[in-house]
């Protein structure tokens, strides 16, 4: 006869579910991928026939270019043509130095050879098609000990029904393919998460996942390199098998292969921008962040004229004016121009922080309202480049009166402060073991805000305030999949508890 359990005495934490037999997680499996092409099928408009892009600012050429393509326009170009150019003809000769991105071996997978004509929408159903496949491959995995663990799939998948995100899947932009690289790993970390370390081909699966994600977002541009860090720093935490030593290896493995794979076109991408934008890219740091954030003070340690300083918040785009006051300065040495202007945010904080809490909160400019939407057609009229909208950045006047607009701009950084906060109380010894499945969405949550945080911070320091809406959106996306990982932690915190006061409700979230 079993003895009765010491009155106010904390109940015994049960041990991981029963495993499910891998028949019946097809289920599971078969229901992560629908979900994922109806919620990104519905909100691209592919499904229904009307698909939602986003129009070409002049990056598209970077990547079209790369792949034999020219837009099918009277004049062969796709930039602020007040819609989206979805045909192109196929069978030029690839132009000699295209971006080095995974989103050009996307597009040239699906170009056809020789001359014809294409359309973009079957580089958003590629993309549809590889977010599928990996909710379909995490939906079985992270099901092995019960199906509603894979609901936890939610946090990557929800965010996608806002067009604001999928759309960007039809263009010719390098960034679509870092929102699926994202999209890939939290589909690895989620998988992880509900797991347990003695399921080794669950966990495997989730390795693959993440590091899957982790190339193909980090080589996506050079704004993504910190999903780099944070794949590997994930494969390195994830355990399968037995507890000891061993239980690292496979992960420390798939960690070294995920950077060595990595690492050489992660330099290509540095190099191919640092060739062609290193002189604009510097300017903007200076004239859109440092100098108004920081002041005249700058001018000294820049190296730049005192007339410099009038054109504080000035980018260089769209006006492209190289008789800018320190601009010669500039182009002489923009490595070490940025390299100082980055040495001076360093040593003001304020600014930095400044300059980082503007980057999180134009996260809620994640519509990039500039970009049209709908399809180009000869009578579309083409937009007028006379203004530049504030989400564009180009000047602190109107990059100001954006941020004003905003309903709640505290916002995001709530959500990424809550995040992180949440994280460190899931990472603590008590918490952890008195609510387990807690603490395992709020590691999830963290990760996403941490992740958010990083990318913001990495956008002002690329192109300073320059199109920061667009240079934020991927960290956009984050912002929403940690508000749906702190909801999923506020269900868990409610399971736990109900199972400390009922042992027999079940096991927790993740056991190892």
């Amino acid at each position: 006869m079993t003895p009765h359990a010491t009155r106010g005495a904390p109940p015994a934490r049960s041990g991981p579910a029963r495993r499910r037999s891998g028949r019946a997680r097809l289920v599971p499996a078969a229901a992560a991928g629908l979900l994922t092409l109806l919620v990104l099928g519905a909100s691209t408009g592919l499904l229904l026939g009307n698909p939602a892009g986003a129009g070409d600012n002049g990056d598209g050429a970077r990547l079209w270019c790369g792949a034999g393509l020219v837009p099918h326009t009277p004049d062969g170009t796709s930039a602020w043509k007040g819609g989206v150019v979805l045909d192109f003809t196929t069978g030029a000769p690839a132009c000699a130095d295209p971006l080095p991105s995974s989103a050009l071996a996307v597009l040239r997978a699906v170009t056809p050879a020789g001359p014809g004509t294409w359309s973009l929408t079957s580089l958003g159903w590629a993309y549809l098609v590889i977010a599928v496949a990996a909710a379909a491959v995490a939906g079985w995995a992270a099901s092995a000990r019960g199906p509603w663990r894979a609901a936890l799939l939610a946090v990557p998948v929800l965010p996608l029904t806002e067009p604001a995100f999928s759309r960007f899947l039809i263009s010719t932009f390098s960034e679509p393919a870092g929102l699926v690289g994202l999209f890939v790993l939290l589909t690895g970390v989620v998988t992880a998460a509900v797991t347990h370390r003695a399921d080794r081909a669950e966990r495997v699966v989730a390795l693959l996942l993440v590091a899957a994600g982790g190339v193909f977002a980090a080589t996506a541009k050079t704004g993504f390199v910190p999903v780099l860090a944070v794949a590997v720093l994930v494969c390195l935490l994830i355990p399968v098998g037995a507890p000891g030593r061993r239980a690292r290896v496979p992960g420390v493995l798939v960690a070294v292969a995920l950077a060595a794979v990595t690492v050489g076109p992660v330099l290509d991408a540095a190099q191919w921008q640092a060739r062609h934008y290193s002189t604009v890219n510097t300017v903007d740091i200076v004239f859109t962040t440092v100098l108004p954030e920081i002041g005249h003070d700058a001018i000294g340690p820049l190296g730049l004229p005192a007339g410099a300083a009038a054109q504080s918040g000035q980018a260089w785009f769209p006006r492209a004016d190289g008789s800018l006051p320190g601009n010669a300065a500039v182009a002489a040495d923009p490595t070490a121009v940025r390299n100082a202007a980055w040495a001076e945010l360093a040593t003001t904080p304020g600014a930095l922080l400044r300059s980082a809490g503007v980057a999180v909160q134009a996260t809620e400019g994640r519509g990039i309202g500039y970009l049209p939407s709908t399809p180009w057609t000869p009578t579309t009229p083409p937009q007028a480049l006379g203004h530049a909208a504030g989400a564009v950045g180009s000047d602190t006047a109107t990059l100001r009166v954006w941020l004003d607009s905003m309903a709640v701009p505290w916002w995001p950084s709530a959500v990424l402060l809550t995040g992180v906060l949440a994280a460190v109380a899931g990472l603590g010894g008590p918490l952890r073991r008195r609510f387990p499945a807690a603490a395992t969405t709020a590691r999830v949550a963290g990760l996403c805000a941490a992740t958010s945080v990083a990318l913001a911070l990495t956008a002002v320091l690329g192109d300073g305030y320059f199109e920061i809406a667009k240079h934020v959106w991927p960290a956009a996306y984050l912002v929403d999949a940690t508000v749906l990982a702190l909801a999923s932690t506020a269900v868990a915190l409610a399971v736990d508890v109900r199972r400390r006061r009922d042992p027999a409700a079940g096991a927790g979230v993740g056991a190892g």
